[in-house]
């Protein structure tokens, strides 16, 4: 994937893809209640990026950071029971990046202070654990599972970042890594106090030029097409002239 980091716990706005392909699954309770036509440029690159699992693969990324024994900072507290790690705030960092809230890491991968399990899912949860400083702060709620050997991504997630909060019920699943693809399939996005939409939408990579294109669908009250070809990201509001083009 690739992801333009601000700063270590705060992810800019950029489409981030993952690279496989699947058949459908999941479910979603979200209500397709959003009209994308009153929407702000941001929030609707906001709610296309969570789309791309913008927000799924950054709590796992600040999960992961803490995985490594050899980092002397002692914020968060670290604690290890068994299979599952939990992440406790209330402390600042070195950095002077606050951090509050907890969560856990159930057999996660690429921690040195526990043994993977191939045969395992990976679930980690948050509590309202967030990352600030006098700049900006980021916010995460929910749970999100990695399953099937690591080819699925179930998600229920509430981020909250540049100021807006999206809840990301997302259903993402992977398979032949010789030619990639993957679905979004059940899914559903809510962006608080403004409505939901449905999610579908596929991933593929060309492995010649390893170019990712993208295709996602989000249906509220209107409907929000977006498309990419590996070099530009193009949206478009149907029945509407608003939108970015990509060719």
């Amino acid at each position: 994937m690739r992801m333009i980091t601000a700063r270590p716990w705060l992810a800019a706005p950029l489409l981030v893809v993952i690279a496989c392909g699947g058949s459908d699954g999941g479910s979603t309770d979200v209500e397709p209640t959003l009209v994308f036509a009153d929407r702000t440029d941001l929030e609707i690159t906001r709610l296309i990026n969570a789309a791309g699992g913008v927000d799924m693969f950054s709590a796992e990324s600040v999960i992961g950071q803490f995985g490594d024994t050899f980092d002397p900072d002692p914020c968060p507290a670290i604690t290890v029971a068994g299979t599952v790690a939990t992440i406790t705030g209330g402390c600042t960092r070195a950095d002077g990046v606050r951090v509050e809230g907890t969560a856990t890491a159930e057999n996660p991968l690429g921690w040195d202070q526990l043994d993977y399990r191939y045969s395992d899912d990976t679930l980690y949860t948050f509590q309202q654990l967030s990352f600030g400083d006098a700049q900006a702060t980021q916010i995460f709620d929910g749970s999100l599972r990695r399953a099937d050997g690591l080819t699925t991504w179930d998600a229920d997630l509430t981020v909250t970042s540049f100021g807006l909060t999206i809840r990301s019920d997302l259903y993402y699943h992977c398979t032949d890594p010789n030619n990639p693809r993957c679905a979004l399939t059940n899914s559903g996005l809510e962006l608080t106090g403004a409505g939901g939409a449905l999610a579908s939408g596929r991933v593929s990579i060309d492995r010649t030029t390893n170019r990712q294109t993208m295709d996602f669908t989000l249906k509220g009250r209107d409907t929000l097409t977006m498309h990419s070809n590996g070099t530009c990201v193009g949206w478009q509001i149907e029945g509407t002239d608003r939108g970015m083009p990509c060719p």
